[in-house]
């Protein structure tokens, strides 16, 4: 008997999500994606304007937050005819950097950080940054949401001068389906929900609803996607969660099945 044959699943994501149902149909289960991440809209005219800002100024460091950025400044670059310029520019100045893909981007363009955030949080990435000694340096900061008031105030706390750029943000989703997606969970048609950011955990949650909380702590399990995703859905109050070691969604159905066989046989 297939390991998830009498369980549905929900995939909160929409990048991908074809494939991880597949992944799920594979293993007798039934998906069903309700996407609750919003629409990404890039900032081009901002972007080539905040490319500009980076290759004019002598910014000591660059925090790089999410490939999905970094790809974004380089594509504004690549529009300027600046491109070349752009990747000199990260060359002059120390790199901080967070999460895998920015990693992987940073890697292909030949680059070297000085500090890479172990976890994929910028937690960790700033504890890093306050054993450095700042004294009045210029930042450059690649924000990956508009909302990011607490990563803000503390990046401001530091001794540092700080320019702040945002390429792209998530619009928010159509309130249809995140009701849609409250009420599979709350009417018990889920065993799981998988989330691959943040900014899913943060708009099913927008509204407040014990009943979604509770579902979560009786019969849903949560999967999620790094351990920023992870650490999101533990501020809501939701403790069991299945989390891969590697930060993909191939690797958290491969937990999940595992999840369920364990607590099949035991």
């Amino acid at each position: 008997m297939s390991v998830l044959a009498d369980k549905t699943i929900g995939i909160a994501a929409d990048r991908n999500s074809e494939a991880i149902e597949e992944m799920i149909r594979k293993q007798g289960g039934k998906a069903v994606t309700k996407s609750i991440q919003g629409r990404k809209w890039l900032h081009e005219a901002s972007a080539e304007r905040d490319v500009d800002k980076l290759i004019d100024t002598s910014f000591d460091w660059v925090i790089l937050t999410t490939g999905i950025g970094a790809k974004a400044l380089e594509e504004a670059a690549e529009r300027t005819g600046r491109q070349q310029d752009f990747l000199d520019a990260l060359k002059r100045a120390k790199l901080a950097v967070r999460g895998s893909k920015t990693v992987k981007w940073m890697r292909e363009k030949g680059l070297n950080a000085e500090i890479v955030s172990s976890d994929g949080t910028m937690h960790e990435l700033i504890e890093h940054l306050k054993m450095v000694d700042l004294n009045e340096q210029n930042f450059f900061l690649q924000l990956y949401n508009k909302d990011e008031k607490q990563l803000i105030d503390r990046l401001t706390s530091l001794p540092i001068q700080l320019y702040q750029s945002l390429p792209y943000h998530y619009e928010s989703p159509d309130s249809d389906t995140i009701e849609e997606l409250r009420n599979l969970i709350t009417q018990n048609q889920l065993d799981a929900v998988l989330f691959t950011s943040k900014t899913q955990v943060q708009n099913l949650f927008a509204k407040e609803d014990e009943a979604v909380l509770n579902a979560f702590k009786k019969h849903v399990l949560a999967g999620a996607v790094g351990k920023v995703t992870a650490k999101e859905l533990r501020t809501f109050g939701i403790e069991q969660i299945v989390e891969p070691e590697k930060p993909k969604m191939g690797a958290l159905v491969v937990e999940l099945t595992k999840y369920y066989q364990q607590n099949a046989s035991s």
